[in-house]
């Protein structure tokens, strides 16, 4: 039996999901989330969709099971539960990557599965709802993606996912800028995100559509787009702003480093330079990087779909912005591109709240992020309970032998 200050922890976990030192949104809040666990006593194994090649290791007190054959990492969440012993498994995934014969011979070996995914259309995609009946425990980001099931005819849980507020908070922005060489007196709107198809599913054409109409009444604006992540055919960032003669407004790094070197801190201190941040994805099944930057004290503009008017509230902590339309897309579902002219119109209201009190501003971005997107909050109230529930119904806690009585 396993006890760390008189309590048990004898379930044995694997999470499954991006490799915890790589600098995707998922590994970060899965290193969030796992570190605490570890230190709440938790046995933990993690099966890597991808960063580690070849040999099992230990990183932090973990086991770390390499990527095997499939391109998600569906056969080394089996192989790693079987060899680890694990009763539960938890996917931090988009469930349609998932391979179903890998999650049928999870469920035929007795290992518990919970999945714990994002859902980030309207319908949700059938690749989705084809691999929820091996789950044992299904857990939504969000309110939007819990709504969406119970269309479907599903039961989840709900654990919106949560932000390191210590570790993600306000900077120097005078110092931040110097270090990237930024120059300090213009307004800076930031967007930290993957470019990975064309038409984009961040929102990069209708970001650069309304940064034009907003930069023709503020001269002093720019853009800083930095892309951690880019792939074949992705969409033409540098051309598009060019053509809309708006090109010596937008600042890029270098993509090397945007893609592989930089870390984390990079992230942090980063968001630290933007006055205010664009996020309006076509879809988007939470967005990290949303709670991210008003953890650090930084509004942001949303697209007024699918999970992100959770993440902020109107004239507060940013704006939320209307889409104009629906696309029909390969997935079979609906994305929702943004209104440009709307998203130009919120972007005009944060740039008041900004000029009108810059700290109040700070200030009810970190609140809102400490109250309700808090990762020790979610592990505490949550992860923690949860998982001392599941190991109470399998593992039960054996019988105490009888004392002889003391003469």
């Amino acid at each position: 039996m396993t006890t760390i200050n008189n309590k048990r922890r004898d379930l044995k976990i694997i999470f499954h999901g991006d490799v915890l030192w790589a600098e995707s949104g998922y590994s970060v809040e899965l290193m969030w989330i796992i570190e605490r666990l570890v230190a709440d006593g938790w046995q933990i194994a993690q099966a890597a969709k991808a960063g580690l090649s070849n040999s099992v290791i230990d990183y932090k007190g973990i086991r770390m099971y390499p990527a095997v054959d499939d391109p998600h990492g569906s056969d080394t969440l089996f192989y790693g539960a079987r060899h680890f012993g694990a009763h539960l498994a938890i996917s931090m995934i988009d469930m349609w990557v998932l391979n179903p014969q890998f999650l049928q011979q999870l469920k035929q070996s007795g290992v518990k599965y919970w999945a714990y995914f994002p859902v980030d259309s309207n319908p949700i995609t059938p690749g989705v709802l084809k691999n929820l009946p091996f789950c044992d425990k299904l857990i939504t980001f969000s309110q939007f993606g819990h709504d969406q099931l119970v269309k479907e005819g599903f039961a989840s849980e709900l654990c919106l996912e949560g932000v390191d507020t210590e570790q993600l908070k306000p900077l120097d922005k005078l110092e931040m800028r110097k270090k990237y060489g930024i120059r300090p007196d213009m307004f800076l709107w930031g967007m930290i995100a993957a470019n990975k198809e064309n038409p984009p599913r961040k929102g990069f054409e209708e970001a650069l559509d309304a940064f034009k109409i907003f930069e023709a009444n503020h001269p002093d604006a720019y853009i800083l787009i930095n892309n951690q992540q880019i792939a074949p055919g992705n969409f033409p960032i540098r051309e598009y702003a060019n053509y809309l003669k708006i090109g010596h407004k937008l600042i890029q790094l270098d993509q090397l480093f945007a893609s592989i070197f930089s870390t984390r801190e990079d992230v942090h201190m980063l968001i630290n330079c933007f006055d205010a941040v664009l996020h309006p994805s076509q879809t988007e099944g939470f967005g990290l990087n949303i709670t991210e930057s008003e953890s650090c004290g930084i509004p942001v503009v949303v697209n007024g779909a699918m999970s992100m008017p959770e993440l902020v509230i109107e004239g507060v902590t940013g704006s939320i912005a209307k889409t104009n339309r629906k696309r029909w897309t390969s997935m079979n579902n609906f994305w929702l591109p943004a209104d440009p002219v709307n998203v130009a119109a919120s972007m005009q209201i944060v740039w008041e709240m900004l000029q009108k009190d810059p700290k109040k501003v700070a200030y009810d971005c970190r609140k809102l992020v400490k109250e309700k997107f808090n990762i020790d909050k979610q592990v505490n109230n949550f992860w923690i309970p949860s998982l001392i529930n599941l190991q109470d119904e399998i593992l039960p806690k054996l019988t105490e032998p009888a004392q002889p009585p003391k003469i």
